[in-house]
This record gives C-alpha cells, sequence and structure tokens, in this order.
C-alpha cells in the first residue's frame, strides 16, 4: 500500500461586501454609501414581485451564494453566481468564487475556465491565482501550481494561506527544506492554524527529522483534537520509526474520530500486512477501492464477487489484476493453487503482461485490459469475478501459506540470445542492476543515485547491466565521471513498453542488484538470484516484510537493509565484499 502524508488544500471563498484587498481598484471604488442603502431597503432579492433582477443586485446574489454553499447547497450556490455573472460579468470576485466552488465539486475544466477569466479581469488578483494553483495541484500539474503560488505570493507577500500551499505542492515535489521554510513563515503569521502544523510535520519527515516532525503533528492535534488526517500522518511517522503497535493505534484513533474514513482502514491493513497478519488485515484491505491515491482501477463487470464457493462445471472465474506490474508479479504466484483446486480462470491485465502470463499458463485465457473492455468479458460463461488481492485473502493467512511457486517463464530463446550478445564471447557472469523508482508519492525515499552503487559496480571480473527503466543515461555518465566505470545499456529493450522483452533480459542474468522496484519483482518472479537493497526503517511495501532478509513470496530473493537512513553507500560496500564469494559458489554449484 502506498503511504504519504495527506496535505489538504486551504480553501478561501471571498465575500463581495467585503470589498477584497485584491480586488480591481474600480471594484474598490464601488459607492459603499449606495450599497449600503440598496442593501436596507432591499436586504433579499425579490420574491413573488415579477421584479427583474437589476445589476445592483449581484453582489446580494454573491453573498446568498456564500450562504447556500456554507448550509451545504452548492449546486445551489453554483446557479446564483452564474445569475450574479450574468449581471456584472465584469466582476473578477464572481468568477473567483464561481471556479472554487465548480472544483469542489469536480468540475474541473469549467473551473479552470472561470479562474482563468478571473485572472483576465484582474491580472493582479492574488486569491484568484492561489485558488489556480489549488485547482492545478487538483489535476496532477505540480509545476504549474507552484507558478500559481509564486504568483499570488509575488501580488500578496504577506498571504500565509498561499505560503502553506505553495509548501504542498513543494512536498508533492519532495522539496521538503523549501517547503518547511515556507511554512515557519506562515506560522509565525499565524500560529492558530492546525493545517501550517500538519503540513510542516510533513515536510520534516520528509527530510528526516521525525522528532521535530512529531512536534509539528502534536501542535497540529492540539489545535484541532479530531483532526483524523493528523492522526494518519502521525501514524506514518510512527510506522517511519519502527513503532507498528503505535502507528496502529494512531490509524484506530482515526477511525473512530472520523467513522469510515478509508485511508486510516488501508493504512491499519498495510501494518497487518507487513507484520504477516494477512487474515485480520484483509477486512481493512478493500478500503482500497475507494482511494483514488491508490491507483485502483475499478472495473465495470457486474460479475458477483467469487468468494472461494464451488464454481458450476462450464462456468469460469473472471480474474482481474487492479494494482502495478509488481503486485501483480508477486501474486502471480497464486495461480497454480487456483489451477489446482480446478478453476481456470479468463485474466484481464495490464496490456504488457499478455505475452509474459500466456506463455507461463499455457492453459489460461490471458487477454488485455481496454476501456470499454473486451466483448469477451461480457459472456455469459464469466459467472464471478475476483482480483489477484481477492485470491490472496481466500490462499493466505499469512506469508508462511506462500508455496514457494515461481511460475513466470520468460522467452527462452530470446534470454540466450541476449545473454550471449551480452557477454561478447566472454564467459564473465552478468550483473544486472536498477537503482531508482518514479513512484510519485514512495519512489525518493526507496531510490538510490547510481554513483551510491560505484563500490561493487567495480568490481574486476563482473558485467554489469543496467535493467532500469526510463532514460537514465545521465546516471550512467556521473558514474562514469566518478570514477571511471561503465555498466552495459540497451537501447533496444524498453520495459516501460515491452515487459516481454524485459524479462528475456533479466532472464539473461547471473544475478540481480536492485533497491524495491519494477525490476526487484521481475528478476525474483523469474526466480534470479536477487539482492533487493532496502532503506532503514520498516518498508510501505507490505512483502518485504518487517526486519528479516527473506521473503516468503520470493524464495529466491534476499533483503539488504540499510545499517544507516539513507546510507546506499555503506549497503553498496557491504554488496562488495560479499558479492564475489556469492558468484563463486553459484558458479562452482552451476
Amino acid at each position: 500500500g502506498k503511504s504519504r502524508a495527506n496535505l489538504p488544500q486551504f480553501k478561501l471563498l471571498f465575500k463581495a461586501d467585503a470589498e477584497a484587498s485584491s480586488d480591481s481598484s474600480k471594484e474598490q471604488r464601488v459607492n459603499r454609501k449606495q450599497r449600503r442603502a440598496e442593501q436596507k431597503t432591499a436586504g433579499r432579492m425579490p420574491s413573488g414581485t415579477g421584479a427583474a433582477p437589476r445589476p445592483h443586485d449581484a453582489d446580494r446574489l454573491n453573498d446568498r451564494a456564500l450562504q447556500s454553499h456554507s448550509q451545504g447547497d452548492t449546486a445551489g450556490a453554483i446557479a446564483l453566481l452564474r445569475q450574479a455573472i450574468a449581471l456584472k460579468p465584469d466582476r473578477a470576485i464572481y468568477h473567483n468564487n464561481l471556479g472554487e466552488l465548480l472544483r469542489l465539486t469536480g468540475q474541473t475544466d469549467p473551473a479552470l475556465a472561470s479562474l482563468e477569466q478571473a485572472i483576465a479581469l484582474n491580472p493582479d488578483y492574488a486569491e484568484a491565482h492561489n485558488n489556480r494553483g489549488n485547482l492545478l495541484r487538483q489535476l496532477q500539474r505540480p509545476a504549474d501550481a507552484i507558478v500559481s503560488y509564486r504568483k499570488a505570493l509575488a501580488l500578496k507577500p504577506a498571504y500565509a494561506e498561499a505560503m502553506n500551499n505553495l509548501a504542498a505542492a513543494l512536498i508533492d515535489s519532495q522539496e521538503y527544506g523549501a517547503a518547511a521554510d515556507l511554512l515557519r513563515r506562515a506560522i509565525a503569521m499565524n500560529p492558530g492554524v492546525a493545517m501550517f502544523h500538519h503540513n510542516l510535520g510533513a515536510a520534516l519527515a520528509g527530510q528526516g527529522d521525525l522528532a521535530a516532525a512529531q512536534a509539528a503533528y502534536t501542535e497540529s492535534l492540539r489545535l484541532a483534537p479530531a483532526a483524523a488526517d493528523t492522526m494518519i500522518a502521525y501514524g506514518d511517522l510512527e510506522r517511519q520509526r519502527g513503532g507498528l503497535a503505535a502507528a496502529l493505534a494512531w490509524y484506530e484513533r482515526a477511525w473512530q474520530a472520523e467513522p469510515g474514513n478509508r485511508r486510516a482502514h488501508l493504512r491499519y491493513a498495510v501494518c497487518l500486512m507487513i507484520k504477516g497478519e494477512y487474515r485480520a488485515a484483509w477486512p481493512h484491505f478493500g478500503a482500497r477501492w475507494e482511494l483514488e491515491e491508490m491507483g485502483v482501477d475499478r472495473r465495470p463487470f457486474a460479475q458477483p464477487l467469487w468468494r472461494g464457493e464451488p464454481i458450476p462445471q462450464g462456468s469460469r472465474l473472471l480474474l482481474l489484476t487492479e494494482q502495478g506490474v509488481g503486485e501483480t508479479l508477486a501474486l502471480c504466484s497464486l495461480l497454480p493453487e487456483l489451477l489446482a483446486c480446478g478453476v481456470n480462470p479468463v485474466i484481464e491485465c495490464d496490456p504488457r503482461m499478455v505475452p509474459l502470463l500466456k506463455r507461463s499458463f499455457p492453459a489460461v485465457e490471458v487477454l488485455p485490459r481496454t476501456n470499454p473492455p473486451q466483448p469477451r468479458f461480457g459472456q455469459p460463461d464469466l459467472t464471478v469475478q475476483a482480483t489477484l488481492f481477492d485470491l490472496v485473502a481466500m490462499f493466505r493467512s499469512s506469508p508462511a501459506d506462500c508455496k514457494g511457486v515461481l511460475p513466470l517463464k520468460a522467452d527462452a530463446e530470446r534470454a540466450a540470445m541476449l545473454r550471449a550478445r551480452y557477454q561478447d564471447g566472454s564467459s564473465l557472469p552478468l550483473v544486472g542492476v536498477a537503482w531508482h523508482s518514479t513512484n510519485k508519492s514512495l519512489g525518493a525515499p526507496k531510490s538510490a543515485q547510481l554513483t551510491d552503487f560505484a563500490p561493487f559496480l567495480g568490481l574486476p571480473g563482473i558485467r554489469f547491466v543496467d535493467l532500469q527503466y526510463g532514460n537514465r543515461a545521465a546516471d550512467r555518465d556521473a558514474l562514469k565521471a566518478a570514477c571511471g566505470t561503465d555498466i552495459l545499456f540497451d537501447p533496444a529493450i524498453d520495459q516501460l513498453k515491452d515487459l516481454d522483452a524485459f524479462a528475456a533480459q533479466v532472464a539473461a542474468m547471473d544475478f540481480v542488484i536492485t533497491t524495491s522496484n519494477t525490476t526487484a519483482h521481475m528478476a525474483a518472479a523469474l526466480g534470479r538470484l536477487t539482492w533487493i537493497l532496502l532503506r532503514k526503517g520498516i518498508s510501505p511495501h507490505w512483502y518485504w516484510g518487517l526486519e528479516q532478509d527473506t521473503t516468503h513470496w520470493y524464495p529466491t530473493a534476499r533483503l539488504l537493509r540499510q545499517e544507516n537512513a539513507a546510507d546506499w553507500r555503506g549497503l553498496a560496500e557491504r554488496v562488495a565484499s560479499e558479492l564475489p564469494r556469492r558468484l563463486a559458489s553459484t558458479t562452482s554449484a552451476a
């Protein structure tokens, strides 16, 4: 499960009768005396008289819209704001408020149009730039959001809410130091906002200053004692420090403060899974379906969920993958047990996995995930459905239930061809290397620099092969500049596009050394000898467990954990001392 601090956005709505300081100078010169007289004689819109709204009624429509929103009628508020805009289309504040309400209701395209119209009418409207930043962040456009927040602060330097929002976007981009500085400034201006302290805790935790992060979360909870998001963040902090029992207590406290909080239940489930208490975890793990951050693709199939009951003859199970390639590779080890029970599924999966799964399970029908889905999945023989994680709940009560089966098979002919090409007439052992993850919320802590691996990449008598996905030419150049070491890179293999070719490349290796990423799963699922290098502390990835150096999910994998946080070089030196002996024993055994 993914784990990250929650970074709520500060939402701002501005009443027209407050004459917001950032509104245009023309709007600031509205005849307040005349407006007060109008409000005295016509405190509300004409009702039942047949009188048509007049331009000076627009401000009261805006104010009524804000009141309606505060009372929970956001749709009514949006309608009132549209009326106000029809009467006075040149008021930037109405467009700003409409944009913010549209954002809150998920109408992102019209929301952006409204906010940009507000800025076009008044380019110096700091609040509109801030709200535009909120929307861009929601749309996963962090760089653009940062530009909007910086513009808001340039126009209004003491704008604490924009400082908070910019800091949240910087935390998204893992710029923790800059975020912490902004949040300290915001807190100095307004120390009573719990959210500022919450986000400061997230920034400090990102920097690894866990004691200071704890102090920030404690202050946030003092100001907002029932804030479930901060309780969850506190639980994440305890898990990062190695305290699973304390983390579980915080997550439980969070869902008691906010019944039905799915993030709390999911975090609770992952903690139990890390501990190996799968049976207790599964009821809470269902929360993943409702969390956008999990990236779970809920498929539009009508078949009822299979719960392990006998499937009638002639009927079949529709089996779905639901998360990333790594989890799918791990959970495919369940398929031999499913087949042994007489259940022959039809599998829907990431299109890149179809060739690998077809080769590994020739009797199983495997089709790619498409939108709309393949017509095959609507045929009447498919009477029940389940995901791979549903199978885990049926077949795994604890890690000890893993059978040690490694069912995946690469293209052996292609692997042999690649091996011969990489050895280039030599008999040198091939050791594959990967070091980076692009996972948005978890990638940075589990990623090393390639230069960190210099202690073992410089070992003689070994040909190291780049198994890292993405364009990492700069990393290889940095390694060459730092220590004169080259590693072999094959531009014909792109695992992001062709997982079957990548599987053959991995199968060509004698040994794989990698951080926790797709390469780790592929190598171990193919039965390669694999060393997986892990950051100090409890990994957010449940399948690596607590402190052990092996995992039941992958019998050929060994887990090497840092002794000191972020000390990848120290771990690389350990690899350098052990790898020659391990390769020698592998060669002699062969």
